[in-house]
Formats: structure tokens, C-alpha cells, sequence
């Protein structure tokens, strides 16, 4: 596993199919999100995250996954701007009436400050987790 800080609050990993079948886990469960590819995410945040020497902030939290040959790119984020990104991105995939609500708490969130953005998120971030469990 190699990682790369990309910019403040962005680190890119690059995941070989040797790191993948050293941690037990196929290209298959990456894409599926099965339950080992998430302890798998989450133990390859911590040490990305952890490479940069500084303090992240624990909201607005982002994942990409790029699939080339010789490996798989995952960059974890926790920037507003990549954050708000992938909102707009999902509105996208909604129908109308729910794309509405979302699109205007993307309005909304680029018209704060960076300290106002991560609240909202923060909010946003708990509420769905509560609505989840």
C-alpha cells in the first residue's frame, strides 16, 4: 500500500492486488462494499489520515475509488469542496422532489464559511447516522 497526500484533508491510496489478498479481500468486495471491504476502508483511512502529521477535522468525509490494472486508487477526503461535490452527485442520481431538498442544502452550505460548512455537515453526518440505527 502506497499513500500519497493529494492536498490538506486529502490523501490518496494505492492498493495493489497483493495488498488486497494480504488483507483477504478481492476487487469484488471492494465494489460490493462488503463488510470486510469496509474494515478494510476504515483501517486504510486511519492510516492514510495518519501519514499527514496534522489533525483532521472528523466531518465532511468522502471516499473515491479509481480501478486501474496494476491497482486501485481509494482517496479519502474529508474537504468541503469534495463533499459538496459528491452531493451534487447524488442529487443528480434522485428524482425531482428528493434532489430539491438536497439541492438546497447544497445552496445553502456554499454560502457558509468553512466553520459553518463543517457544522451543517456534522449535523447532517449524525442525523442520517441516527436515522440509520
Amino acid at each position: 500500500m502506497h499513500i500519497v497526500e493529494d492536498d490538506r484533508y486529502r490523501v490518496k491510496c494505492h492498493v495493489s492486488r497483493k495488498d488486497l489478498h494480504i488483507h483477504g479481500i478481492t476487487v469484488d468486495d471492494i465494489v460490493n462494499r462488503t463488510p470486510l471491504a469496509r474494515i478494510f476502508f476504515k483501517k486504510a483511512s486511519e492510516l492514510a489520515k495518519n501519514s499527514t502529521g496534522y489533525e483532521w477535522p472528523h466531518s465532511a468525509y468522502s471516499m473515491q475509488l479509481e480501478f486501474y490494472q496494476s491497482d486501485i486508487v481509494i482517496t479519502f477526503s474529508e474537504r468541503v469542496d469534495d463533499y459538496i461535490y459528491n452531493l451534487k452527485q447524488t442529487a443528480l442520481t434522485m428524482d425531482k422532489g428528493e434532489a430539491e431538498s438536497l439541492e438546497k442544502m447544497i445552496f445553502t452550505l456554499e454560502t457558509l464559511d468553512e466553520s459553518g460548512q463543517r457544522a451543517m455537515i456534522s449535523n447532517f453526518e449524525h442525523s442520517v447516522r441516527d436515522a440509520m440505527e
